[in-house]
């Protein structure tokens, strides 16, 4: 047996794995080059890869960056920006100062967009939503029973009787309003009372409901006075209620008045002629 053989043989491995080695380089470059060799100025490209996860998404960059020896370019990971989670709050609004309040252009929209629309013969209400707040339900067109009390028809109390709910409203002078039981029937007097003297139908006097409820209360008849003009029934009359109390539109020839009864018990009025 020749003893030079097995040195030979090592050196047959040892450049077998060389090559081995040399190949494994060359498949590298070659999967690496059209990366990094683009032609013209070496260019860096990015990918982004966000994390889809209910944590805030971290950012991560992977540079391909050549160098002097654009054979063998140089990879590099870069830490980027980090994003809220897709579930995370919304921040708040820089340009709303602190302890003040902003309404966007939804939020608007929201505020005046009603469910329920106002009747159009309301229409002729100045700001008629922002006043008495949206609709919440449609408007009745039942018959409504006016009279004014006072030295003059340009007064500032008044008695209405609604007929879908059979109620007296008394409309007093100092912005308030309070509701009566209507207790009269066709069987009693139309004319219940004269505290002026003359004849029991002299008008103008409160007559029917109206009257029978004022000639039995002697502190509301000091308070109300006598009446201007007898009692009648609007023309066209509009009643809605809304989120803070009922609309009430009496058209009277080339006279509208809109009274507002407002849940807080107070009242308002504006005529339009």
């Amino acid at each position: 047996m020749n003893t030079s053989q097995p040195a030979q043989v090592l050196i047959f491995f040892r450049q077998t794995n060389t090559l081995r080695m040399i190949r494994l380089c060359l498949f590298t470059i070659m999967l690496l080059l059209p990366a990094a060799c683009g032609g013209g100025s070496p260019a860096v490209e990015e990918e982004t890869i966000p994390a889809v996860t209910a944590t805030p998404t971290a950012v991560v960059r992977v540079v391909v960056t050549p160098t002097a020896d654009t054979r063998i370019p140089v990879i590099t990971l870069e830490a980027a920006e980090t994003y809220p989670a897709a579930d995370a709050p919304m921040p708040a609004d820089p340009s709303v100062a602190e302890g003040g309040s902003a309404v966007s252009a939804l939020d608007a929209v929201k505020t005046t967009a009603c469910e329920i629309e106002s009747d159009l013969d309301l229409a002729g209400y100045p700001d008629l939503e922002e006043v008495m707040g949206c609709p919440t339900a449609p408007a009745d067109f039942s018959p409504v029973a006016i009279n004014e009390f006072g030295e003059s028809a340009e007064t500032d109390r008044f008695m209405l009787w609604f007929s879908s709910d059979d109620l007296i409203y008394v409309l007093l002078p100092d912005g308030v309003w309070t509701t009566y039981e209507d207790t009269w029937d066709e069987s009693q007097p139309e004319y219940l009372c004269n505290p002026y003297g003359g004849e029991m139908t002299s008008p103008p006097l409160p007559r029917r409901g109206f009257g029978k409820l004022w000639c039995e209360d002697a502190d509301l008849q000091a308070i109300l006075g006598p009446v201007p003009r007898e009692e009648r029934l609007c023309q066209h009359t509009v009643v809605q209620p809304f989120h803070s109390g009922r609309m009430l539109a009496c058209f009277e020839d080339a006279t509208i008045r809109y009274f507002q009864l407002h849940d807080d018990r107070t009242w308002t009025l504006d005529v339009q002629r």
